[in-house]
């Protein structure tokens, strides 16, 4: 994420601007009658928080560095006993004046079903702390929230989904790489924009649609509105709102609003409707400060339960897009 001008055409907005819980956000009014269920699942936000500590206690995943493969070998062996197709998408790009080796990690369930939902996060963080104090700037973060927050919750996902979905839909787990490389936008979201550019059309045409996981574990868990998700999938957050409140949880609200450039971007530009589940009103961002101490197994717990919900609403039939 970064507080630059948005650069997609069809979404003229700063790709940062916030409005407070006072302002009414467009597009997430419920529908009178729903036909949401909650439904039962054995998501753990402790388990899901020892995965971010896990991840943490590598030390910054700045690509290049061993704890930065070392996150993927992680990522990797969790994945292996509930996904298929595990496989790394490799790539090069120059950025700040360096050369990077850059890697996704993707992983199936039902990988041939006729519909496909993206659970996308980066495991990427970021190389220094241009946040933090002038001395702090050139350390890399620790990034407990903004890196490993939302791989945590997907792994969690992956196992709770597990034999849960009919034949005809499949997920696809996306863990994207190079999306903090960067001091500019052009120089941020690597990895999903690899991706997208890159998905072949027959993928493409099987995507339902798409969430991204972003900043979820701040401990004061404030998730608003994202203009530009609003803009294409709006759906999606008003299904989120809904469980959240059927599962009597707290962390998403219904008023605010956030407009944020990220990893969904790369998809909305090539028509896959995708959701950016982001909590930027984290005063930790890009600082040192990003620890584990201020995340929080509840926060993981919201939202990998409402996402859970979602997904298992879709593939019964009782959510849509």
């Amino acid at each position: 994420m970064l507080e630059i001008v948005l650069v997609v055409a069809a979404l003229s907005a700063s790709c940062f601007s916030s409005t407070g819980v006072g302002s009414a956000s467009p597009g997430i009014e419920q529908p009178e009658e729903s036909q949401l269920q909650v439904l039962l699942l054995d998501f753990s936000g402790s388990r899901a928080f020892e995965l971010l500590k896990k991840q943490v206690a590598l030390g910054p995943r700045v690509p290049g560095s061993r704890p930065h493969q070392q996150c993927r070998e992680l990522i990797a062996d969790t994945l292996a006993p509930f996904c298929e197709g595990i496989t790394e998408q490799d790539f090069s790009d120059v950025v700040n004046g360096h050369h990077y080796d850059f890697h996704n990690l993707l992983a199936y369930q039902n990988p041939h079903a006729e519909r496909l939902v993206i659970l996308a996060a980066h495991y990427d963080t970021r190389p220094f702390a241009d946040r933090d104090s002038p001395q702090n700037y050139a350390t890399p973060i620790p990034g407990a929230n903004d890196g490993a927050s939302g791989v945590a919750v997907l792994l969690e996902l992956a196992r709770v989904l597990h034999g849960r979905l009919p034949e005809n839909v499949g997920l696809l787990f996306l863990f994207t790489d190079g999306e903090d490389t960067g001091l500019a936008t052009r120089q941020m979201f690597k990895g999903a924009e690899y991706f997208a550019s890159n998905m072949p059309t027959e993928l493409r045409q099987r995507i339902a649609f798409g969430v991204l996981l972003d900043m979820i574990g701040d401990a004061n868990l404030n998730i608003k509105p994202e203009k530009n998700s609003e803009a294409v999938a709006s759906g999606i957050y008003s299904a989120l709102l809904e469980l959240q409140d059927s599962l009597g949880l707290q962390g998403f609200l219904a008023t605010g609003q956030n407009t944020i450039c990220d990893d969904h971007l790369a998809f909305i530009e090539r028509g896959v409707k995708m959701y950016d589940v982001i909590d930027f009103d984290y005063r930790y961002w890009h600082t040192l400060e990003d620890t584990v101490d201020r995340c929080s197994p509840q926060s993981l717990q919201t939202v990998g339960l409402c996402v859970g919900n979602l997904i298992l609403n879709y593939a019964a039939g009782k959510f849509s897009i």
